[in-house]
């Protein structure tokens, strides 16, 4: 048997160490990207514009078909509320900015929502929904909120329950 005999010379016996540095630079970036993406995603479509009524008249052309929030106050004698048949019905009534000078109307239509009790004449309302292109607010289900003016009084400094 022949004798083999085998040195190293220790510069060919162990690869070079590589920089893991690269890799995680590139790691960070592709997390970095992945966070502000969703980040932006989040932002951008879920969010909900909170408008009063002459607000949203200055930029309507923008505004209409997106998702709303509209805040004004009830006028009495526009409420209308139609039981079409057995399970649909329509609400409709207008809201202003100011109801000692009211300006422009926003005309509100909910469909099968029941007619709140709260809903009467300089009842504060907010209204989720989307403006259709004739100007008509459509809320969303369940998107109708009051407050009564009559039903809440302010205290006087000094009433508050101790």
């Amino acid at each position: 048997m022949a004798n083999t005999t085998w040195t190293n010379t220790g510069e060919d016996a162990l690869p070079e160490k590589k920089s893991n540095r690269l890799k995680f630079v590139f790691g960070g970036l592709v997390l970095l990207a992945a966070i502000v993406f969703l980040v932006v995603n989040a932002m951008s479509g879920n969010t909900q514009l909170y408008k009063t009524v002459d607000e949203f008249y200055a930029d309507q052309g923008r505004l209409t078909g997106r998702d709303l929030r509209v805040a004004g106050f009830v006028l009495g004698d526009t409420i209308e509320f139609t039981q079409i048949d057995a399970t649909t019905s329509r609400l409709e009534f207008d809201i202003v900015d100011d109801i000692n000078n009211p300006g422009q109307r926003l005309h509100i239509v909910a469909m099968n929502e029941p007619k709140p009790d709260l809903l009467q004449h300089e009842a504060q309302a907010l209204v989720e929904g989307q403006a259709d292109e004739n100007g008509v607010f459509m809320a969303n289900p369940g998107g109708l909120l009051l407050k009564c003016p009559t039903r809440y009084e302010e205290l006087e400094p000094g009433e508050a329950a101790q």
